[in-house]
């Protein structure tokens, strides 16, 4: 079977378009902001528990990267 991979890419990258707001690049660029905060706030305290610190430094970081990927592809497919 016979895939046009150009005609899937097309229609993927105008469903992303068009579904891609402004709303969810700021749902994204809030969580990441809020992440980076507990992350802080765990650190501050001393917490024993110095993984849920990293885990969320890090989870912080890939919203923070989803966000600009979402924002350069709005801009190329707008």
């Amino acid at each position: 079977m016979n895939f046009d991979w150009y005609y899937l890419w097309a229609k993927t990258a105008f469903i992303l378009n068009k579904y891609l707001t402004v709303w969810v690049i700021c749902y994204f660029l809030a969580t990441a902001f809020a992440l980076s905060v507990l992350g802080n706030v765990l650190e501050r305290h001393n917490s024993p528990r110095l993984r849920e610190t990293k885990l969320a430094r890090q989870t912080a970081v890939a919203y923070l990267a989803a966000c600009l990927i979402f924002w350069l592809f709005g801009l190329m497919y707008d």
